[in-house]
């Protein structure tokens, strides 16, 4: 189906314009296989009400993001005879899932992203961009528990990175519509690259939902508003600090995401992270994360807190062990503290003594205990461990390219 995919969409650009410097191949992959020591297929621990789980040695299904971006047209001047390389780039995504369990899975592939992005509009803004479509948007993640804290991924249209000198500011018009009908469009602004230290740099955001006609007129206040700040510190032992806050209200409950019209006015959510990474190119790199979100709907409150690590040992420019620890713990109202620990052995074959080094084989060993507010939650679906415990075991690939 990708095959098809690609193939369908080259019929429409010209022979003559396909080359090596208008057309690229991107994605990202992880795939596996491995069990789980009470029997039966690796299970995975993720503890309900937590936002993440720590990754390494507890990812289950096969994912791929297989994605092409082709340059349409390239114009050498304006109309005014001032070159500015006036550009149209197509960009497209498709991502895969699939159980992993046996071959030739059924697979319905998800369009991440796909639109059109014109840049070099102005000859005095060189990174100012507009685009139109769906597309992952200006994204922020901790990479050990696969949490992306400020993602508006999905439809959309913007301005983004146009240059006031101090910092650059960006604007986006994202609607969302949900199963029922209902619709609501969050305006997404950021100003980024804001310096206020030395080799640190703020990014800033407002973003403001704004009910539709059709949600008014029966009854859901689906409006709200949300501020987003994540500040980078560079040159960290060759690495870096991300630390952010966020707060959302109303629609923006989930101050990082797109405006929720089944929530109500009254909902609030505060959410702070911090993530180092040590990466000196040396024998030790490492990766620590801490999250703590305070979340209150419908009067309800519900606290998530999750600290973790991963260092890995290199033993050479090739061989590399990973350990990645981690543990999670949410309090809901009227309900018990649920607990997770995790931790997972993983010797690695990369390519270099970077904590990033893409493309990488795996083999690991998980091991993982929950507390009883956790069992009774549902962490271990369908019984697979006997206890509040359990071991799995196996073999990872991760690529990025």
């Amino acid at each position: 189906m990708l095959l098809g995919f690609f193939a369908f969409l080259l019929l429409f650009i010209p022979y003559d314009s396909i080359a090596a410097d208008t057309t690229t191949f991107n994605g990202y992959l992880r795939t596996g296989t491995g069990l789980a020591s009470d029997g039966g297929k690796q299970a995975c621990f993720k503890l309900p009400g937590a936002g993440g789980k720590y990754r390494l040695g507890n990812e289950c299904e096969n994912y791929a993001e297989l994605g092409l971006s082709h340059v349409l047209f390239t114009d050498n001047k304006a109309s005014t005879g001032t070159p500015t390389q006036l550009t149209f780039t197509y960009h497209g995504m498709l991502a895969f899932a699939s159980s992993g369990n046996q071959d030739a899975e059924a697979s319905t592939p998800a369009f991440r992203n796909n639109y059109i992005q014109a840049s070099n509009l102005l000859p005095d803004q060189p990174e100012m961009s507009a685009w139109v479509g769906t597309r992952f948007y200006r994204r922020h993640d901790i990479h050990i528990n696969d949490y992306f804290y400020w993602d508006t991924t999905g439809p959309g249209a913007g301005i983004e990175n146009y240059d006031l000198g101090f910092a650059k500011i960006s604007y986006a018009f994202l609607p969302n519509a949900d199963a029922t009908g209902n619709a609501s469009v969050t305006h997404d602004i950021r100003l980024s690259e804001l310096s206020v230290n030395k080799a640190g740099k703020l990014t800033v955001g407002l973003a403001i939902g704004q009910a539709s006609e059709r949600d008014t007129n029966v009854g859901n206040d689906t409006g709200g508003w949300a501020i987003n700040a994540v500040h980078k510190q560079n040159g960290l032992m060759g690495g870096d600090n991300t630390f952010s806050f966020q707060y959302g209200k109303g629609g923006l409950v989930n101050a990082g995401g797109r405006n929720d019209s089944t929530a109500s006015s009254g909902d609030t959510s505060t959410r702070i992270t911090n993530n180092i990474v040590f990466n000196n190119g040396g024998e030790w790199t490492s990766m620590m994360s801490l999250v703590y979100q305070d979340t209150e709907i419908s009067n309800a409150s519900t606290t998530w807190l999750s600290l973790g690590g991963r260092p890995q040992y290199h033993f050479s420019d090739r061989l590399s062990l990973a350990v990645e620890v981690g543990v999670d713990q949410v309090e809901p109202d009227g309900a018990a503290s649920r607990n997770l620990y995790k931790v997972t052995i993983a010797p690695q074959l990369s390519t270099s003594r970077d904590f990033w080094s893409r493309p990488v084989l795996r083999a690991f060993v998980t091991y993982a205990a929950w507390n009883q507010g956790a069992e009774a939650a549902g962490i271990d679906a369908g019984n697979v461990f006997d206890g509040k415990s359990g071991i799995t075991y196996g073999f990872q690939a991760e690529a990025w390219w």
